[in-house]
């Protein structure tokens, strides 16, 4: 017969077991997630005498530990495609879902990996239609865009983010609309080929930035959105990037959160700072 309150005290011992053995999955899952930095160059630059530039901030990133992409404007992809010998991936800004035909101003997979190219990004706020250009993309279409991505076994960043009106609410209704963003690709969510982007839009070349903390409980709450509706094993394992003004002066402090895993950079990517953004993470992680 066990004594007065050894029962009781077994339960304890082993919540306090389990919880310590989780602590230490989540730790031993972020050090085995390997930071990916990427550059957003937008429609920049607006002469070719200037990419060579831009590619020599990219070129002088240590790729030792940490994953490098640079999304080139589309006019000037195909002239980036081989300049990297650092193992930075050049990655469209979007793609369309039908591959090639009569599909003016579009870009398909195919065309990009006759170029060498194997990740494109889609989703990005403002293609969804924030800052007043016309929606290019719904939910609905960029679902469709995953799945089209990844059967021709491409890779995918992923941008998902909230405007300044819902951020207000509160963090229950920054979640929720990041669970909205999400719903319709969390049975497509493979941890080797999809890297998932949090740029907060009210933040996107604002020179804003949520704090480290912010930023910390979005990344979390997303992690675990993922890990209630495709897996755990997948929530463990897929990168979280934040976007946002990112940027060299912000970059280690964010990079000390744990579930952050990398960057979306904008204006910074045009900068020769962009190393030290890729230094600090892989100093961090």
């Amino acid at each position: 017969m066990p004594f007065a309150g050894e029962g009781a005290t077994s339960t304890s011992y082993l919540r306090i077991a389990g919880g310590i053995a989780a602590a230490a999955a989540a730790a031993v899952a972020m050090r085995a997630r390997r930071p990916v930095v990427g550059g957003n160059w937008k429609c920049n630059p607006d002469s070719m005498s200037q990419l060579d530039g831009l590619i020599k901030n990219i070129q002088a990133c240590d790729t030792s530990k940490c994953d490098v992409y640079v999304c080139p404007s589309p006019i000037h992809v195909a002239y980036c495609s081989d300049k990297f010998s650092n193992g930075a991936d050049v990655t469209p800004q979007n793609c369309n879902f039908t591959g090639c035909g009569a599909y003016t101003g579009e870009m398909s997979v195919e065309q990009m990996k006759d170029l060498g190219m194997n990740q494109v990004l889609i989703g990005h706020s403002e293609r969804r239609g924030e800052f007043g250009i016309f929606p290019m993309d719904d939910n609905t279409t960029l679902a469709t865009k995953l799945k089209y991505i990844l059967d021709a076994g491409m890779k995918c960043v992923f941008c998902i983010g909230e405007p300044k009106e819902i951020r207000e609410k509160g963090l229950d209704a920054v979640l929720a609309e990041m669970d909205v963003q999400l719903k319709q690709i969390y049975s497509l969510l493979d941890a080797d080929k999809v890297v998932i982007a949090y740029e907060p839009v009210w933040a996107i070349g604002t020179g804003l930035t949520a704090s480290p903390e912010d930023a910390q409980a979005t990344h979390k709450g997303i992690r675990e959105l993922i890990s209630k509706n495709a897996s755990a094993a997948v929530a463990d394992a897929i990168r979280i990037q934040y976007g946002g003004s990112a940027n060299a002066a912000n970059a280690a402090d964010l990079s000390a959160q744990p579930d952050i895993d990398g960057f979306l950079v904008g204006g910074a990517s045009l900068k020769p700072e962009f190393k030290d953004i890729v230094a600090a993470i892989s100093a961090a992680k």
